[in-house]
């Protein structure tokens, strides 16, 4: 059990395997945005395509080398380099990490039904393009506003001075307050409502507490089925 808590909360694990929900991402967008002038994308996804396509990438091939990218760094910063097994993921271990995650998403839903009346009737079917779009704002979102944007300022916070636990409480926040906000950008963001936003806030610290004692890869699959639930519950 410690062996797989340690894995599992790895970056180069987490890196590696939210690999299948981008790929699974970028296969529903380019099927149903093909022929069309203009496509409807997660608007993390589409500030990190930009920032490639600064240098000459665009398209998935942006995505392909963000994630090589990620690959690599978090390789060298793990040490994965220099272990005698090399790079090594777990396999057995990703359906587990799913059955985690559900459990964490079924916790997530449940705090949010009570906040933001999701109790909706079901829907009868989810379809494919649906699917990629949870998957994409598990993916994109928690690659943003955890793995960079929290990370970030968890990093700061131990380098403050005073009690390190009230600045990493505070980098939480901060992060989920951001989080929680970005959903009312832009023409597609929706309606400015404060009850929504501190709901979405409070799903932030959540995630963030999953991202900070679990990893990427647990707080992208918990974000990915949460949109799932939120589709078909």
């Amino acid at each position: 059990m410690k062996h797989y808590l340690k894995h599992t909360a790895s970056p180069l694990f987490g890196v590696i395997i939210i690999i299948p929900l981008a790929i699974y991402y970028e296969i529903s967008m380019i099927l149903v945005h093909r022929g069309a002038s203009a496509e409807i994308r997660n608007a993390a996804d589409v500030m990190f395509k930009r920032l490639f396509e600064q240098i000459g990438f665009d398209g998935p091939l942006a995505g392909i080398v963000m994630f090589a990218c990620l690959f690599i760094i978090t390789a060298i910063l793990q040490g994965a380099h220099r272990e005698k097994e090399g790079i090594k993921i777990h396999w057995h271990y990703y359906p587990v990490l799913i059955a985690e995650s559900t459990l964490y998403a079924m916790l997530l839903f449940t705090m949010m039904s009570f906040s933001m009346s999701l109790m909706l009737p079901p829907v009868l079917a989810i379809s494919a393009v649906d699917v990629g779009y949870c998957m994409g704002a598990g993916v994109y979102e928690e690659l943003l506003f955890r793995a960079f944007l929290l990370q970030g300022l968890l990093l700061l916070a131990d380098r403050l001075p005073g009690k390190t636990l009230l600045w990493r409480l505070s980098a939480l926040l901060l992060s989920s307050l951001l989080f929680s906000a970005a959903h009312y950008i832009g023409t597609a963001g929706d309606v400015f409502i404060w009850s929504t936003f501190f709901s979405r806030m409070l799903g932030g610290v959540f995630l963030g507490m999953i991202y900070m004692f679990r990893g990427l890869g647990a707080a992208a699959y918990t974000h990915t089925i949460y949109n799932i639930f939120t589709i078909i519950l």
